[in-house]
């Protein structure tokens, strides 16, 4: 028995040089790989190969789209240019991982962190999962416990009634600790009282705890992770702020965001008029402006003190057709990307719209891939997506 469990878990290639050969190869091979033998499986599964994979894909960023199609949604992806050239072509292709019907396929928000996805819907009765596009595994998270009971409704100060209460659920990665963490933040209404709850993404059940927020905020908006940070829109009373949740030490600050920030146009606060995004490892926030607008500007605004809420201002001189597509947000190298959606005559008509800020000048990267929807499909899209292989 011993001489065949050596003969099942040896192989006359190093362990050493098996591991470093197939952290160079793409993700599809490693699939295949797998098959080869019962040793080569292990190899990759082995958690110093995982690690040194999702390394090694840093350095080659994706972009990611999430397709809603027929009540599925479908992953797909493609490389993302470092350099990219006018009048380009990627290809998006699939990942044929398929999941249980009852991940969210038509989900209220999608968001994405070293590797991993988290779908959520805000519907009563709804499920949020994570999962991994490349390898398939999902994780459903438990529902959210208030005081030992199942949360359904919560009874906000001045209501008679009680309020359904609404969950915001975040994805975060500590990148120190190599961490995930979810959080939920519960919210009645303006006037009701939060809940915050964390759970940690490892093996085992996973469970909620509750951790404790010095401060009220409500009405959050959208939500990013950036260094080990969760960034996201919200009302602290009356004032606009982003809040902050360090994922590491689970501790909440917030930014003020001030009147030249917001402009005019604070009452529309959650009309997606600014965008969080990624500014070369910094909190950025796009300043978005009305479709009836005549100002061909790309306005940014970057954190460059949390502690003393200090932003800095960019202003760049956007090409007039551009301001009419939806803004996506920037690569590592320093583009900002914009997406030009097809019209109903040419509905497989994709492409995106690098536009670099030192040289002000645009790429226009065509899109292949989707040719099998015959119609438009809703889709998000991520940048500098990496492939993790591992998921807890």
């Amino acid at each position: 028995m011993k001489r065949l469990k050596q003969q099942l878990y040896s192989d006359p290639i190093p362990v050493d040089i098996l591991i470093d050969i197939f952290s160079r190869v793409p993700r599809k091979s490693i699939d295949r790989f797998r098959c080869v033998s019962k040793f080569w499986g292990y190899v990759v599964r082995r958690p110093d190969f995982t690690e040194l994979f999702l390394t090694k894909s840093s350095t080659r960023p994706r972009i990611l789209f999430t397709v809603k199609d027929k009540g599925k949604l479908l992953f797909y992806s493609s490389p993302q240019p470092q350099n990219p050239d006018d009048n380009s072509t990627l290809v998006a292709t699939r990942y044929h991982t398929s999941f249980p019907k009852y991940v969210p396929s038509d989900s209220d928000e999608c968001s994405t962190v070293g590797g991993l996805a988290l779908l959520y819907e805000v519907r009563e009765g709804k499920v949020s999962v994570i999962c991994n596009p490349i390898t398939g595994e999902f994780l459903t998270l438990p529902k959210v416990l208030l005081k030992d009971k199942t949360l359904t409704q919560v009874k906000a100060k001045g209501f008679k009634k009680a309020k359904a209460a609404v969950p915001r659920i975040c994805l975060g990665y500590d990148p120190i600790s190599k961490q995930f963490k979810v959080l939920c933040v519960i919210s009645s209404g303006c006037e009701g009282p939060n809940t915050h709850q964390v759970l940690t993404l490892e093996s085992g059940k996973p469970l909620w705890r509750r951790i404790e927020c010095e401060f009220h905020f409500n009405s959050m908006f959208d939500n990013i992770c950036i260094n080990g940070v969760l960034y996201f829109r919200a009302k602290l009373g009356e004032t606009s702020v982003v809040v902050c949740f360090d994922v590491r030490s689970e501790k909440f600050g917030f930014i003020n965001l001030d009147k030249d920030v917001l402009g005019e146009e604070d009452d529309d606060y959650d009309d997606g008029r600014l965008a969080l995004f990624n500014y070369k490892g910094k909190l950025g926030l796009r300043e978005g402006t009305d479709y009836w607008s005549t100002k061909d500007e790309l306005v940014l605004w970057v954190l460059e003190d949390a502690a003393n809420h200090k932003w800095s201002k960019l202003t760049y001189e956007l090409p007039r057709f551009l301001r009419r597509e939806q803004f996506v947000g920037m690569t590592r190298t320093g583009d900002i990307v914009f997406l030009s959606f097809p019209f109903f005559y040419r509905p497989n008509n994709f492409c995106l719209y690098f536009y670099n800020l030192q040289s002000e000048t645009v790429a226009k990267v065509n899109l292949n891939g989707f040719e099998e929807f015959k119609n438009y499909r809703a889709f998000d899209i991520f940048l500098d997506y990496v492939e993790n292989l591992k998921f807890t």
